[in-house]
């Protein structure tokens, strides 16, 4: 009688803790922390164009009617050191 239990139990146990760890490591979806920004043309001092763009990296530029890449403007407002991409 015993040996039928735990041929039952240690299965069902087994089984229990995979359907557990299956949602307890379930990766949690990303919030995007993308937002959208103006671009700044390079140079000595960025130059703020009124073309919107955003931060996410979808692999296209964004530029701007001249097809001057455009690139976010740092925290200190010193310089423009980040390409910004097409809004989509």
């Amino acid at each position: 009688m015993k040996t039928k239990k735990f041929n039952f139990v240690i299965p069902m146990m087994a089984i229990v803790f995979a359907v557990g760890s299956a949602f307890a490591f379930n990766a949690k979806p990303e919030k995007s922390t993308f937002v959208d920004v103006n671009g700044y043309i390079p140079g000595a001092s960025c130059e703020e164009t009124e073309v919107v763009c955003q931060t996410q990296n979808n692999g296209i530029f964004c530029t701007d009617a001249s097809a001057n890449e455009l690139y976010e403007l740092n925290a200190a407002g010193t310089a423009c050191p980040n390409h910004l991409y097409r809004k989509q």
